[in-house]
C-alpha cells in the first residue's frame, strides 16, 4: 500500500528526527541514517584517548552487529528476489490468491504470495484484499473498509493521496509470512509502468471481528 505515514512520531528530547524506511509507496521519500541522540554527539568530540580505550570492545560489539545486519540484509534480498518483476494475471486458478509470472502463487502455513482480490476469510487474505484495493481498485475507502474503525492506519483521504502517487497500471506482488507474535511480515514489490521496481515492508496486525478478519495496525518493521 502507499501513502500512509509511519513517520508521524515526534522525536524524543535529545533525538534528531530523521526519515524512516518506507512501509508504503508515496509515504516516505528518503531512507536516512538511524537517529543520533544528543548525548552521543557529545561523546564523539571527547578526547581520542578515551575512544581508543573502548576500541577493543567496539570491535567485539561491531562484529556481532555486522553479523546481524548481514542476516537481515540477506532476508530482504531473498524477499526482493522472489517477488521481483510482478505481473498481474487475468486468468488464475484462485482469484483470491492471484499470482502470475514473477509472482508465483503460493499458499502455505509459512508463506502466502499473490496479488489477488483477497477476502476477509483469514489474516493473509485480508492483507491481499487491502493491497488489491490499493493497487487495482485504487480506492482508499475500500482499503479502509478492511480495517477495524479505530485501526492504526491513516484515514481514507491520506490513503487516496498515496494511491494517487502510484501510476495507474502499476503491478504488485505481496509476500506474507506469519510472525511468532501473531503479526504478519509483509513484503510488497511493485513494478511501475516505467519498469521501476520497488519493494516495501510492513508488519501487519490482524484480528477476527464477527467471524471476519480485519486489519488492526500497519507499521514499519521493528
Amino acid at each position: 500500500m502507499s501513502s500512509n505515514t509511519s513517520g508521524g512520531r515526534r522525536a524524543r528530547p535529545g533525538q534528531v528526527r530523521v526519515g524512516r524506511v518506507p512501509t508504503w509507496p508515496g509515504m516516505i521519500s528518503a531512507q536516512d541514517p538511524p537517529p543520533v541522540r544528543g548525548r552521543d554527539r557529545h561523546r564523539a568530540v571527547r578526547p581520542r584517548r578515551r575512544a581508543r580505550r573502548g576500541a577493543r570492545r567496539a570491535w567485539l560489539v561491531g562484529g556481532a552487529g555486522l553479523v546481524a545486519s548481514l542476516a537481515a540484509a540477506a532476508l530482504v534480498l531473498v524477499y526482493t528476489d522472489a517477488a521481483s518483476a510482478p505481473r498481474q494475471s487475468a486468468t488464475v486458478a484462485d482469484p483470491v490468491l492471484g499470482g502470475g509470472p514473477g509472482c508465483e502463487p503460493t499458499r502455505g502455513t509459512q508463506l502466502v504470495r499473490g496479488n489477488g482480490t483477497g477476502s476477509t476469510a483469514s489474516g493473509p487474505d485480508v492483507i491481499l484484499a487491502f493491497q488489491h484495493a490499493y493497487y487495482v481498485t485504487r480506492s482508499g475507502a475500500v482499503a479502509r473498509s478492511l480495517t477495524v474503525p479505530d485501526a492504526a492506519v491513516p484515514p481514507v483521504a491520506v490513503i487516496d493521496a498515496g494511491i494517487a502517487s502510484v501510476p495507474t497500471g502499476t503491478q504488485h506482488c505481496v509476500m506474507i509470512t506469519p510472525m511468532l507474535d501473531g503479526r504478519y511480515d509483509v513484503v510488497i514489490t511493485e513494478l511501475r509502468p516505467d519498469a521501476a521496481a520497488r519493494t516495501y515492508r510492513q508488519f501487519v496486525t490482524v484480528a477476527a471481528t464477527d467471524g471476519e478478519a480485519a486489519i488492526v495496525k500497519i507499521a514499519p518493521p521493528n
